[in-house]
């Protein structure tokens, strides 16, 4: 996909078990990834046609990763004693996955130099889906591959929560 420059993509979702998030830019559909509750893998269905996995493939230490075919795109990687950071490898460059409080469930991505490239916002209260603000030059698969790490961390919480 292309990068992505200052944008707000919508991320509107369906279904109960097996859960469509499509995002959509002001420009277009970037694409619909599909997560099913009871695999660790999911498919995201790009608007060029291409589809991408994303996969949980380390459960006790939270590693992900996405993939088309048999190359590695994207890496995941929780980090601290908490494990409340994420290094994200993509397209050989660095970046960190963060929340931006404790108190908010809200998540930014910052590359090596610390500069914004993006914020996820959930969309309310009671409804699902979310807001992701595109603030530097992002890669749309880069920004899909973010927006399912920060669902899985949402998911978790509400998991650890219900508890």
């Amino acid at each position: 996909m292309e990068a992505m420059l200052a944008e707000r993509v919508e991320v509107s979702v369906r279904g109960f078990f097996t859960t469509h998030h499509r995002l959509q830019a002001g420009a277009g559909d970037l694409g619909e990834l599909v997560l099913n509750g009871f695999r660790r893998c999911g498919r995201l269905l790009t608007a060029d046609g291409r589809e991408l996995q994303v996969c949980q493939t380390n459960a006790w230490r939270g590693w992900h990763e996405m993939r088309q075919g048999d190359a590695v795109l994207a890496t995941a990687r929780p980090r601290g004693a908490f494990r409340r950071q994420v290094d994200i490898e993509f397209g050989g460059q660095a970046f960190v996955l963060e929340p931006v409080s404790a108190w908010r469930s809200d998540w930014r991505l910052v590359d090596a130099a610390g500069a914004l490239l993006l914020e996820v916002r959930p969309r309310g209260i009671f409804r699902q889906g979310a807001f992701v603000d595109v603030h530097g030059a992002v890669d749309a698969d880069l920004l899909a591959f973010v927006y399912y790490m920060v669902y899985n961390r949402w998911r978790e919480a509400a998991a650890a929560a219900a508890a």
